[in-house]
């Protein structure tokens, strides 16, 4: 019985496409009746065939070398017969060794499973290492704090309370040092799922790549041993997924306002067990109970824009008084060029911003103030932010510029020179 297309398409469930890609490429050669294909017993056959072998995973290449052994001798030579077992050997050869290579795959998934539920499994709880003990002072009155009532082991603090003869009090919780300066801005919350780093495009997330991998090249060379400190994570946070970059030497301080933050990074750093010591301490004042002239090493990334969505003056200004003299300062400062509707709608969005964030000028400038820049570079732009919440007053169209910078405290000579 002959078939038009659409019969043939109905009774083997064969998308309309695939039955012209087997007709364009010879698979299959039904002859035309008013201009139209019409699928005799023979067609018929040999599409009944191609499903069969496709079921038994040959490629197509060799589904057509068997129609045409079948189509030109029907296979009543020996030749034909020793190729069509020959080629049907060899399929199965290399089906035997697909079979192993999902094996070993799967086997190799398994073992990865079992891995990830034994580091679930297995809690490595940090606190305020013993050694940053040392770091800590009063911030009003620059004396030592004492530790009471502490919970703690050979190596953390997990649980204290901190006081100066002054009067200030602070405590450790979840290994978390935590001052009475709390938030007040309506305009900030804390971001513990981290929603910052969700909807960001692929074209802005080349462009934190390539800063990235900036960054990484300036630390290759800073000696280990050196106490480093990052601010404002509640907006971006370098460190949380390059900690292999610290040695187990080095100490970080990670500076922000909310200890829910804090705490939500603590615990996902926690599961990569890191070797160096890490103090966290959720203080809002900018003035943290940090002794003067304790930092070698500061990162920036984004801290001076997250800064300014809040406070007129620069960033580094503020933690200079911890940095030492010979001090390494490293960041990636985000910019607009031509950006003054995207301006517009981050003034609205957050009334308290600086009308200098987001401007590469002003940060130049002030930075000269009291520090030098020796190397920078224009990681380039993107022109739309999507609907991530940290860029959403990103304008599309408007450049948004990631530079990364590194730069060293100015001594006193220097105060009035140019970069």
């Amino acid at each position: 019985m002959n078939m038009k297309i659409g019969q043939v398409v109905r009774q083997y469930g064969i998308p309309v496409n695939s039955l012209y890609f087997y007709i364009n490429d010879g698979l299959l050669v039904p002859p035309k009746r008013n201009k139209q294909y019409v699928f005799d017993e023979r067609t018929i056959e040999d599409l009944e065939w191609i499903l069969e072998l496709k079921e038994m995973k040959f490629p197509l290449k060799t589904i057509h070398r068997l129609l045409s052994l079948r189509r030109i001798s029907n296979f009543c030579s020996l030749e034909d017969r020793e190729e069509r077992e020959r080629i049907f050997r060899q399929q199965d050869e290399s089906l035997m060794r697909e079979e192993m290579e999902v094996s070993h795959a799967r086997r190799s998934i398994h073992a990865k499973l079992a891995a990830f539920t034994r580091d679930n499994q297995q809690s490595f709880q940090t606190g305020v290492p013993l050694r940053s003990l040392d770091l800590l002072c009063c911030p009003h009155c620059n004396e030592e704090l004492m530790l009471d009532d502490a919970r703690m082991n050979q190596r953390y603090v997990f649980e204290a309370k901190l006081s100066c003869r002054c009067g200030y009090a602070a405590k450790i919780k979840d290994g978390i040092l935590q001052t009475q300066n709390i938030n007040t801005s309506i305009y900030d919350k804390p971001d513990t799922t981290r929603e910052l780093y969700r909807d960001l495009p692929s074209k802005t997330l080349s462009l934190f790549e390539q800063s990235y991998r900036w960054l990484e090249n300036k630390m290759e060379h800073i000696p280990h041993g050196k106490v480093w400190v990052e601010g404002y994570v509640n907006a971006w946070f370098f460190f949380h997924n390059h900690i292999d970059l610290l040695a187990k030497n080095d100490t970080l301080i990670v500076l922000d306002k909310f200890p829910e933050t804090l705490l939500a990074y603590k615990r996902v750093i926690e599961s990569q067990k890191p070797d160096c010591s890490i103090l966290y301490v959720a203080d809002a004042s900018m003035t943290p109970p940090l002794k003067k002239g304790i930092i070698d090493c500061s990162m920036d990334f984004f801290a001076t824009n997250e800064h300014n969505f809040y406070h007129p003056d620069l960033y580094l200004d503020r933690i200079r008084p911890y940095l030492k003299e010979q001090s390494l300062l490293l960041g990636v400062y985000f910019h607009f060029k031509k950006g003054k509707q995207s301006i517009q709608k981050l003034l609205k969005d957050y009334p308290e911003a600086s009308c200098n964030n987001f401007n590469e000028h002003w940060f130049m400038e002030s930075v000269k103030q009291h520090f030098k820049i020796t190397d920078t570079e224009d990681c380039g732009f993107s022109v739309n932010s999507g609907e991530n919440l940290g860029l959403g007053f990103h304008v599309p169209g408007e450049e948004l510029h990631l530079q990364p910078y590194f730069a060293t405290v100015k001594h006193s000579f220097e105060k009035n020179t140019d970069i």
